[in-house]
């Protein structure tokens, strides 16, 4: 696995290929990923948000099956961890697919019925879909057989699914689409800043192959201001006007936190001392509102944007000219991606301010600054062979294929990197545990395994290796719109009338709780402050 010589790969990069979506000036991780992705070679790419790491793999996929034949069948396949990354790499290529006269569509939770169908019975060139719709897909005769002529995988924010059960699941998925399509798969990761590299590029590809690793080697410099507030959180939000009043920019500001709680918070007493416009973007407001919000960005409207790691992904939220950090990043990679994220589409310098009242986070900020003076990383660790995942892909496996023998049940699973170290006792262990459960037959005799009746109940109900929380929706009856979400033990300890909350950075008085639609009914609060 070695960097490539970008001036190798320059020459291999047809001249026009580029040109002809638009593009007049490459990237560094552009002119060095795309000759090899056109050479069809399994690899990671490794680029800060806003380098062009979408356009480096999708362009010379499209290009290379612009002149493919056309089967009517699935030939590329792009993975993203968030539905709202599925959204946002739908509207930026789209036009780079219908230029190559390819057609695409986007498959996820929030695709309609009507959606659905179309895409079952006419397949597109190119899928846009999230890990958990893909472990459905897995099992549909539908599905499998638009998937069978798949010959591209591109998965996108690696670094966000490598030390997490989502990637498990995501590894074992692509082992089983592998195994499903008749011709070899081409696997490309794209990847932010990430410490073990070598070890991620396994992870996209597989123990059974070789992954090439592409770098931006550029050197981007941070210019990162750091301020202790001796003082409270609303000592803080005073700071932060002052701070921007006093660049009077008049672009969007991003505000990260560390919790959603904190967002709140600090929104709400930013919207109550300052003028200037206050949104906010979390993962328990509404898609409405989040996407109005993006929309602000993209935009360039001037305020500030409160925000969590919802924001932290590649969105892609047009030109930020100063990042602020309430509290320490935690990680170097969290710095990394969220100072990063402005000034990205131009040659400078990253403009960020971390603001904290904490003395702890304030040394602990200038410990990180310095460690991205120094090019360290931290690594992220793989979470290695969840048995739980594993139990759920074997049912699903036996729903895919039928019966199954444990050797080849056993090759396909060991390809999964977080899988390497997995024992023929483990799996043998596995399945005795699923068949004592009645979720599959297992025949120790032959060795096999195949479905039983109960084995769609249990795969369906597991689909998803995130912690399922049940949430309330809030619906502000004034303004006839729902603005997001309340966790049920939230509701349950504090859900009475009359109580009031904050929300989108406001505050919200509750008027009643319909427990049959799980819907919170409110209306704003115009009291004092918080």
């Amino acid at each position: 696995m070695k960097d490539q010589d970008p001036k190798h790969q320059m020459n291999l990069i047809p001249e026009s290929l580029f040109e002809n979506f638009g593009f007049s000036n490459l990237t560094e991780i552009q002119k060095k990923a795309s000759p090899i992705i056109l050479q069809k070679k399994d690899c990671l790419v490794i680029a800060p948000t806003g380098s062009g790491k979408t356009e480096c793999s999708v362009i010379p996929i499209f290009s290379l099956l612009k002149n493919s034949r056309k089967t009517g069948k699935i030939k590329s396949l792009y993975i993203t961890p968030l539905r709202a990354l599925n959204r946002d790499v739908f509207r930026r290529i789209t036009k780079y697919a219908h230029q190559s006269g390819l057609t695409i569509e986007i498959r996820h939770g929030d695709t309609t019925q009507k959606d659905r169908k179309k895409i079952t019975e006419n397949p597109p060139d190119v899928l846009i879909t999230t890990p958990e719709t893909l472990v459905i897909l897995l099992t549909q005769a539908k599905y499998l057989d638009a998937l069978s002529d798949l010959e591209w995988i591109v998965v996108d924010e690696v670094h966000e699914l490598l030390s997490s059960e989502r990637g498990t699941q995501l590894s074992l998925s692509i082992e089983r689409l592998e195994f499903n399509s008749k011709f070899p798969l081409t696997k490309i990761g794209l990847s932010a800043t990430v410490g073990n590299f070598e070890e991620a590029g396994k992870f996209v590809v597989g123990t059974k192959r070789k992954c090439e690793i592409i770098r931006d080697t550029s050197v981007r410099k941070y210019d990162v201001e750091i301020k202790y507030v001796d003082g409270t959180i609303s000592d803080v939000a005073e700071k932060i006007i002052e701070h921007v009043s006093e660049l009077d920019l008049d672009s969007p500001i991003l505000l990260f936190t560390n919790t959603r709680g904190e967002s709140e918070f600090l929104a709400s007493i930013l919207k109550e001392k300052s003028t200037i416009p206050i949104e906010l973007h979390h993962g328990s407001l509404s898609k409405e509102v989040r996407e109005e919000t993006e929309q602000n960005l993209r935009e360039g409207k001037r305020g500030i944007v409160v925000c969590t790691s919802s924001l932290e992904l590649g969105l892609d939220i047009g030109s930020v000219e100063l990042v602020i950090h309430y509290g320490s990043p935690r990680q170097v990679s969290k710095l990394v991606q969220r100072i990063g994220r402005s000034r990205h589409n131009r040659n400078a310098s990253a403009k960020g301010l971390i603001i904290t009242n904490n003395s702890d986070d304030e040394y602990e900020a200038q410990a990180i600054l310095q460690r991205i003076q120094e090019g360290s990383i931290e690594e992220q660790k793989i979470h290695d062979g969840s048995l739980d995942v594993l139990a759920h892909h074997l049912v699903g496996l036996a729903m895919q294929i039928g019966e199954i023998s444990i050797d080849k049940a056993f090759d396909l699973i060991t390809r999964a990197y977080p899988f390497r170290n997995l024992k023929l006792e483990e799996l043998v262990d596995v399945l005795d545990l699923l068949d004592s459960n009645y979720l599959i037959f297992f025949d120790r005799t032959k060795m096999t395994f195949w479905k039983k009746g109960r084995s769609f109940k249990y795969y369906f109900e597991n689909l998803s290796t995130i912690p399922d929380i049940l949430k309330f929706k809030v619906f502000d009856s004034v303004g006839k719109k729902i603005i997001g979400s309340l966790d049920q033990r939230f509701v349950g300890d504090y859900g009475d009338s009359g109580n009031i909350f904050v929300l989108k950075g406001s505050q919200w008085r509750i008027l009643n709780v319909d427990e049959k639609s799980f819907t919170v009914n409110v209306e704003p609060f115009r009291g004092g402050g918080i």
